[in-house]
């Protein structure tokens, strides 16, 4: 077979070209670190990088999503902090008016105080974080939680929702917590039962919050004074200051002629209390299962009793019970404050947990990504030095080919 001398230079001219190819591509492994370029060049390979890519992509967002639940949660345990300050500070106020040597006048004083102090506690649950979004409105985030109407009730415009974001494969954590966890859904009295003086009282007795010493049935009863008169009722001895426990049926729990001694322990249906000070015949105490009611409520109470001029015994008895109640309702807004602080504080320790387990995964990951991806250096150096040496020496013998004629020989 016939070759012209152009084929044979065509053919060498091609075999350069592919030499400088193969060239070019180990060169571009080396300067760039990769192993592939196209998914041509090994489709298995480059369909499991885009797979881990992607995995990468979703851990990072995941990442950005516990970044920010930990800057809005952080940011709620700045505002609860605030908020158990404030209501301590209410407590220490109502226990300073709660004594007989404050005149009216010092204790308006002090509701002026409370007032202030209540409008503080209005704007700490309308706190908003740094996008504009209040803190506790629920779902509602763009709605102004609290506002107090013309009736001087506070009103709640968000809901009860909690948002969530995804911070792990299948894992999501609570952001917020609603105005009605934080502020709302509070138990009025101890939590179990409220131990009501009626208005009409004209005696000196005080009621303690009481507590629960077995199992309290929810129900609602009365504690009623009396005049017990022995002789009246088959026996002997003088008449003496009793007490009877009815229900909200009027049923006799406890008969009268129980003898009342002050700070005696009253005992029946599950819970436990007693009176301080002399009821007259006729006064009764109510107990009856605890409200949700919401912390400027019981706040405002307290600042609305102190106002109230109290010019004798009755009527600071009045104080003394009105105060004590409110007493209570701190309490109860202080522990359920806590718990909210509580559950934050683990939610917070969930997302340093979930984020150690996410960079963990993500290294993972980026191994196995290297091994697909990235390149072996010192096989890519060798590899470069071969093509080095084929395309050389393919050009020098093109050079030595393409100086041979017929007429070197004619």
């Amino acid at each position: 077979m016939r070759i012209s001398s152009h084929q044979a230079q065509q053919g060498a001219i091609n075999a350069m070209l592919e030499q400088q190819e193969k060239l070019a591509k180990v060169q571009k492994q080396v300067a760039t670190g990769q192993k592939i370029f196209r998914p041509s060049e090994d489709p298995v390979a480059a369909a499991k990088i885009v797979k881990l890519h992607d995995i990468l992509g979703t851990n990072k967002q995941y990442q950005d999503n516990i970044a920010a639940a930990r800057a809005r949660l952080n940011l709620e345990e700045g505002v609860l902090d605030n908020v158990t300050g404030v209501l301590q500070r209410v407590r220490e106020l109502a226990v300073l008016a709660n004594n007989d040597t404050q005149t009216n006048e010092s204790r308006a004083s002090i509701a002026e105080e409370v007032d202030q102090l209540r409008d503080e506690l209005v704007g700490l649950a309308n706190s908003m974080d740094s996008t504009g979004e209040f803190l506790f409105a629920g779902s509602r985030s763009r709605f102004r939680p609290f506002t107090r109407n013309e009736n001087g009730e506070y009103d709640y415009h968000g809901d009860d929702a909690q948002r969530y974001l995804q911070i792990g494969p299948r894992r999501q954590i609570a952001t917020s917590d609603s105005g009605t966890t934080v502020f709302r859904d509070i138990r009025d009295g101890n939590g179990d039962f409220t131990v009501l003086d009626h208005p009409d009282n004209r005696g000196s007795g005080i009621a303690d919050p009481g507590n629960i010493v077995g199992q309290y049935d929810q129900g609602t009863y009365a504690i009623v004074f009396e005049t017990y008169d022995p002789a009246a009722n088959g026996g002997s001895g003088d008449p003496y200051l009793s007490y009877s426990v009815i229900d909200a049926q009027g049923n006799v729990i406890r008969p009268a002629g129980t003898p009342y001694a002050s700070k005696a322990a009253i005992q029946f249906a599950g819970v436990v209390t007693s009176i301080e000070g002399q009821p007259e015949p006729g006064d009764f105490f109510v107990i009856r299962p605890s409200y949700r009611q919401d912390m400027f409520t019981t706040v405002q109470q307290l600042a609305e009793a102190l106002r109230i001029p109290r010019g004798d015994e009755v009527s600071r008895a009045k104080l003394h019970n009105e105060v004590n109640r409110v007493i209570a309702g701190l309490d109860q807004a202080l522990g359920n404050v806590l718990d909210v602080r509580a559950s934050v504080g683990a939610r917070l320790n969930a997302l340093d947990g979930q984020e150690s387990i996410n960079e963990g995964y993500s290294l993972q990951v980026r191994e196995i990504l290297s091994d697909v991806e990235d390149l072996d250096y010192a096989k890519a150096v060798s590899e470069l030095n071969l093509k080095l040496t084929g395309l050389e020496a393919s050009q020098k013998a093109f050079t030595r080919v393409q100086g041979i004629s017929l007429f070197n020989y004619i």
